[in-house]
């Protein structure tokens, strides 16, 4: 593996008294967000195993469990006699529930190229279950983004994102300058409003005639519905997210460990 950085990978599967089972796990995740973020590119040979145990501090079983969380995500491929690589291969979009990743970022790892359509900016008075999840005020506001997002000019999702907004630099001006791409990015850079964390609900829907004619889907067919309430380091609701994702393109993976003896 060319140039590691071992600090960077270190401090982040570091934990005191951590159990094996989290470490393997912290261990993956940081893998591979370096591959998924182009830090180790397609293609890159990673060391020994046991000279890159030695190198991160964990032991060599610790290790080859987590190469093979990340093989059978498709991102690493081991070719026994030969190496262990980081893969070239274009995939599905394929994502960890571990891991809290922008869709544009998902794309662009799985080879293909992001794009959005129809995308609109409005500012609503929201529907109940969003101002109740979102802790608003009744009568509260909220920047509501909705957009189709594509993948190589195919649409495969259709998206809303409801915004708090604060009236400083966090108001609805600002979100107008939104263009498309990541919004996690968008509201980093512009509105100074990094996500600390999130939580997910997914299920399984069938698309009505309208949600299929836009995802070119047959009528009935099946949908990945993530409704995702993100968190500012305050702790405060920041943003909720509802995407219907067509569940052909779109696969997540999670680790699970083992119940306790």
């Amino acid at each position: 593996m060319s140039d590691p950085n071992f600090t960077s990978l270190s401090e982040k599967i570091w934990a005191p008294n951590i159990r094996r089972e989290d470490l393997v796990q912290r261990v993956a995740n940081a893998l591979r967000e370096q591959i998924l973020s182009g830090q180790l590119p397609a293609g890159t040979r990673l060391m020994p195993e046991a000279e890159f145990a030695r190198n991160l501090g964990i032991s060599r079983p610790s290790l080859r469990e987590a190469i093979r969380i990340l093989a059978r995500e498709g991102l690493i491929v081991v070719k026994h006699g030969v190496g262990t690589f980081t893969t070239n291969e274009t995939k599905p979009i394929l994502g960890s529930l571990e891991l809290m990743r922008s869709m544009t970022d998902m794309i662009r790892a799985s080879g293909a190229e992001p794009a959005s359509r129809d995308l609109s900016i409005d500012l609503i008075e929201p529907p109940v279950d969003v101002a109740a999840e979102l802790e608003l005020a009744p009568g509260a506001k909220v920047g509501r983004v909705s957009r189709v997002r594509l993948m190589n000019e195919r649409p495969f999702a259709v998206s809303k994102e409801y915004l708090v907004l604060d009236g400083r630099q966090r108001s609805f001006d600002a979100l107008r300058a939104f263009a498309g791409g990541s919004l996690y990015e968008f509201l980093r850079q512009n509105l100074g409003l990094p996500i600390s964390h999130s939580k997910l609900r997914m299920s399984a829907v069938a698309a009505d005639a309208a949600m299929a004619q836009i995802l070119n889907l047959r009528n009935r067919a099946p949908l990945l519905r993530m409704r995702e309430l993100h968190f500012g380091f305050d702790g405060q609701p920041a943003l909720l997210t509802v995407n219907y994702h067509n569940a052909e393109v779109i696969e997540f993976t999670s680790m699970r460990s083992g119940m306790a003896v």
